[in-house]
């Protein structure tokens, strides 16, 4: 009787040994967030709506958790430094006011080619949008019965596309753009080709031009050394032809009226609220942080050493269970 207590209580606790042994499943990290303008819980806080999780509250991410600070601090009415120098696609030495030229509003993206999924998935949601944003259609808060204007890339807007990764090369930033030109009709191409710039660092590995304009939008970054991957979020941020920030757009795919409408107010320089839900690409992998490898390695090892202690009280028992029956008693 007293033996099987004790297999009984040591069952249980080598059960709960093995639960807290197990580490925490990775957690994809393209995960919706509200617009930054929005009011809500403290930044970094998992936000996705409740009923994509059942209803539960959702807590804060763990401490080691690295991606807790990217996300997109709105600055409305911030320029961005025209000076910052990069390259092209093409390898033209140029600065940012040299994109902006010409008078045109514009809209500002951060990629770079690596990214494992968020970046496509946000470039081609606005290749897919760009015809219609490009149809004849009202001008926005016009009246009724107002003569129709278009919004096509190169001619009514530019494209600017910044690549996170500083030591990009070059022929990969061409063929990413080259990607999503093809995307578009061919009666839009050619106007794009010209309007859609990709630029890189100025010189490889100086990621300084880009952290500054990133700064001056308030789009927060961070590079994953485990990973080799940049944490970022998926954000259009929308300039007037001055520089000036005035509207973020969020997600990965966009209503072609809300679109027209940031680009004519881009043009007005007037600034409009932040719309949609914030997207962020990171793969968090708790094994991947030296503090968390250790804890899970002392749990592991600690539950194999339960293990061995128990098998072997449990021979010993037997041992002398059979040494009492072979003496005769019983």
């Amino acid at each position: 009787m007293a033996s099987s207590s004790i297999i009984a209580v040591a069952g249980s606790v080598g059960v709960l040994v093995f639960a807290a042994a197990r580490p925490t499943p990775a957690r994809a990290g393209d995960e919706a967030r509200p617009a930054a303008s929005a009011p809500g819980p403290q930044r970094g806080q998992d936000l996705r709506p409740a009923a994509a999780l059942g209803g539960e509250e959702v807590l804060a991410p763990a401490p080691t958790y690295q991606a807790s600070d990217v996300t997109v601090e709105e600055h409305l009415g911030a320029r961005v430094p025209l000076d910052a120098k990069f390259r092209t696609q093409d390898g033209a030495v140029v600065s940012l006011g040299d994109v902006l030229h010409g008078g045109l509003p514009a809209i500002l993206t951060f990629n770079y080619s690596d990214c494992p999924m968020l970046c496509s998935v946000q470039l081609n949601g606005l290749t897919a949008a760009l015809p219609k944003v490009g149809e004849l259609g009202p001008a926005p808060g016009a009246a009724q019965g107002s003569r129709g204007v278009v919004f096509r890339a190169g001619a009514q807007f530019r494209l600017v596309t910044i690549d996170l990764e500083p030591s990009e090369a070059l022929d990969k930033a061409r063929k990413m753009r080259q990607r999503y030109l093809d995307r578009l009709p061919e009666e839009l191409r050619g106007a794009a080709r010209d309007g859609w710039t990709f630029l890189v660092a100025a010189t490889p590995g100086d990621a300084a031009a880009i952290r500054r304009v990133a700064d001056a939008v308030g789009f927060r970054y961070t590079y994953i050394k485990e990973r080799a991957e940049w944490a970022h979020p998926a954000a259009l941020i929308f300039l007037s032809a001055a520089g000036a920030v005035t509207r973020y757009l969020y997600g990965i795919e966009f209503d072609p009226a809300v679109m027209r409408e940031s680009i004519y107010k881009a043009g007005l320089a007037e600034p409009a609220a932040a719309a949609g839900f914030m997207l962020r690409c990171y793969h968090y992998d708790p094994g991947a942080n030296s503090h968390a490898r250790a804890g899970v390695m002392a749990l592991r090892i600690g539950a194999a050493g339960f293990v061995v202690l128990l098998f072997g009280a449990l021979g010993v028992m037997h041992r002398m269970r059979r040494s009492k029956r072979s003496n005769g008693v019983t």
